[in-house]
Order: C-alpha cells, then structure tokens, then sequence
C-alpha cells in the first residue's frame, strides 16, 4: 500500500463515513483514508450509515454498493434526499463495472471497483470533493450575484422620488430586447444584473443634484455625469460582478460618439450597454419625473426616431419600434407595460427564436412590467 501525497480538501473537524459490512474491507478503506490524512467513522450497515449521515461533521460517504440491508444506490437515493449536496463514492465489486452507469445516474459523485489502490481511492475521494465544492461555489454566485444586485439597486430607488420600479421595468424590457438581439443565456444574465445596477453610481452624487427638481447647471451635470465612472469603480472589487461593469460604464455613450464617459461610438460601445441605454431611455420616458409627466407613445416614437443611427444603436431602435408597433410593448398612464407572449402574427418577425426552451423560460408568462 502506498501512500498517498496529496493533502486532503476537508476542513478540520471535517469526516468521511465509510459504510461496508465487510470488516476488513472496512478497516482497509479506513487505513489508507487515515494515511492520507482523512478522519474517518465507520459503520458496518446501511441502516448505521443513516444514523451517522446526518452528522454535519460528515462531509463525504464512502459505502460499498452491496449492503446486507439495502443496496448502496439505495442508501444513495436516501442520502440524497436528507444532504442532496453531499458527496458519495460508491464502491463495487470487481465484476459490477456495469454498475458505473446506474451509479453516476443516481447522482453518485464517484466509483471505485475492487481490488483498488490507495492512490485510486484517494483520487476518487478528492475528485468527488472537488466537483461538490465547485457546485457550492456555482450555487452561491447564482444566489449572491442577483440579491446583492437587488440590494443595491433598492438603496438607489430609495433616494430618488419616482424612481421606484424603474430598475424591475428596466430590466425586464432590456432583457426582452437582449433576448430579440439574439445574445445567449450568459449575456442576458449580465443584462438582467446590468439593469439592476446602471445607476450604482449615483450613490455618489449629493442628494442637492441628484433630487434637484430644476434644470442641472453645466457644472452640476459634469458632476452628475460621473456616475457611469463611480459606479464602475464601486462593482471592480466584485468578481461576481465583473460582467456587468461595461454596462454600468457605457450605457450612457452614444451611437455617434458624443456620449459619457468614455465617448465611444458605434460597435466600440459593448453590446449589452447599447441595449441598456436604449432600454432606459424608453423606460425614462414613459414615466412620470418630479420635473415631468410621462411622455406620450407618440412622442416616444418621435424621440425615438429622432436618435436613431445618433444616440442609439439604430438595430436596436428600430427592435423597439417593432414591439410598440405590434404591442408588445405598450404605455398608458399606469406605465411602461410589456406583454411577455408576443402576438402570433409578430412571433416570427420580431423575436422567432421565442420557441425555444431556455428563451421560454426566461421570460415566463405574460407580465406587466408596470402595475
């Protein structure tokens, strides 16, 4: 038997469970896990196993698939719906290979066939943690990513009166555009938290020009124009965030160059921001502002019109123009309203591609953005 190298990837006070009705086997398995440096805790039945698993100290089951009580993709099954994120490697006889594959599809995180080594064992042990460790990881970005966007963009809303709602309508509508562009699930992700943090930046801007009622001196609006670089500055710590700061950055750059903060102009601004600044633009105008009413659906159009192939992506103005002319979206004076099912008869012109399985679920059922 030899020794196996590598370090073990269990925190301290961290065990493997070993279940195997076969003492020696059992004691075989424990002595090359302890010679790795693995604690270990034994137990010779399925049915000890099911006491010992709950054990939050138990951080990897190591059990031979056939068991005097019930087999071990059994003891599996049961293990998965008490610690579903727990790691299991599972152990076979020389002659059930054909157990890898019911093994693997009843979510068994390894398999090890007898006679095996130390350095097989401990291999299939590490790559089993490795794999749950990188699952954890992928689950707490899907998780922190969005609530700490939400987070931030709340404390945003709070200060400005009329703000309230703008970053969900803005977000559903820059991902119903993001989705007519074509960009893959990925980027509209990176769209749906962009929404929710483009203006992160006005966090630093005094409430004296943030909330001023009346028209901004040049001064006020240089200073009010540094929120597209704050806000980038703010998210660059956040790896989590990473993909959303050329949002953030660039969603107030213009098609023709004469925008902030960066003057960028056509392509050279990242798509995603050029879907952002229209998004916003037709979410600003159609509500109500301390200094104005919500502009009418024709005279979003005229605006509209009027920027196309000069402030905006000419491409994307002209998607929306679609979605207003066919419905999809609407203005009343509840709001911005976005019908999330496209009328049959717009279906193929507009957004074809809705058809799809993973574009059906991102946008879900018909939903007002404004209520």
């Amino acid at each position: 038997m030899s020794e196996h190298a590598a370090a073990p990837p269990l925190p301290d006070g961290i065990k493997i469970l070993i279940i195997d009705d076969d003492p020696v086997v059992r004691d075989v398995i424990a002595e090359m896990l302890g010679l790795a440096g693995y604690e270990v805790v034994l137990a010779g039945t399925a049915a000890e196993g099911l006491e010992l698993f709950m054990d939050k100290q138990i951080g990897l089951v190591v059990s031979d698939i056939v068991l005097p009580d019930i087999s071990g993709l059994e003891l599996l099954e049961a293990i998965r719906l008490h610690r579903p994120s727990l790691p299991i490697v599972l152990v076979t006889g020389v002659n059930a290979r054909d157990n890898l594959t019911e093994a693997l599809a009843r979510g068994a995180d390894g398999l090890v066939a007898k006679p095996f080594t130390q350095t097989e064992l401990c291999d299939a042990v590490e790559d089993a943690l490795e794999r749950a460790g990188g699952s954890e990881r992928d689950l707490r970005t899907q998780l922190l990513a969005p609530t700490l966007a939400g987070a931030l963009a709340n404390a945003i809303e709070a200060r400005e009166e009329g703000m309230r709602g703008h970053c969900d309508r803005l977000t559903v509508l820059a991902m119903r555009l993001g989705l007519a562009v074509g960009v893959g699930d990925e980027e509209i992700e990176a769209i749906r938290l962009g929404a929710l943090l483009h203006d992160i930046g006005k966090i630093g801007i005094p409430d004296s020009v943030l909330l001023k009622p009346l028209a901004l001196t040049p001064e006020e609006t240089d200073l009010m124009r540094t929120h597209t670089v704050i806000g980038d500055t703010l998210l660059e710590p956040i790896d989590l965030l990473a993909a959303v700061r050329p949002i953030v950055r660039y969603h107030h750059e213009r098609w023709d160059g004469l925008g902030y903060p960066d003057g960028l102009a056509a392509e050279e601004i990242p798509l995603g921001a050029r879907i952002m600044a229209v998004a916003d633009a037709v979410e600003a105008m159609s509500s109500k502002r301390a200094y104005r009413e919500p502009l009418s659906e024709p005279e979003i159009v005229r605006e509209l019109e009027r920027g196309r192939g000069t402030q905006w992506d000419p491409n994307i103005v002209e998607i929306v123009l679609r979605l207003i002319e066919t419905d999809a979206i609407s203005f009343s004076s509840e709001g911005l309203l976005i019908s999330q099912v496209l009328p049959r008869r717009a279906a193929g012109a507009v957004l074809g591609f809705l058809d799809r399985k993973s574009r059906d679920e991102i946008l879900g059922r018909p939903h007002e953005a404004a209520q």
